[in-house]
């Protein structure tokens, strides 16, 4: 359905139940947080700071994990990141970036 012709419909007393899960990280998690990162950063961010985007992630997820398996599954997911089709390009304009920066959110972290 083209995107003209949605319709949002508020249902109050709808209640959505998710599947249970462990809330402990797991392999999957962090393969995709990893690959959804990088597809985001190719996608929307402007070039110069793609390298400086995922450098953050890079030594926050070094800092925060602490199983190698996780690191493992991170690093697969970086690379297919890389290495697959992550959509069009439309990089966010520079004024976007700096007004983010001024809200106290620059694309960055």
């Amino acid at each position: 359905m083209p995107y003209s012709e949605w319709k949002i419909l508020y249902e109050p007393a709808l209640l959505l139940q998710h599947p249970k899960t462990s809330p402990a990280r797991h392999a999957v998690y962090f393969r995709m947080t990893a690959r959804n990162r990088v597809w985001l950063a190719r996608r929307r961010l402007p070039l110069p700071l793609i390298p400086a985007y995922l450098g953050t992630w890079t030594l926050l997820t070094l800092a925060r994990t602490r199983s190698s398996g996780g690191l493992r599954a991170w690093a697969g997911g970086f690379l297919e990141g890389a290495r697959t089709p992550c959509g069009e390009r439309r990089p966010m304009r520079w004024r976007t970036v700096w007004r983010m920066t001024l809200l106290g959110r620059p694309p960055l972290i």
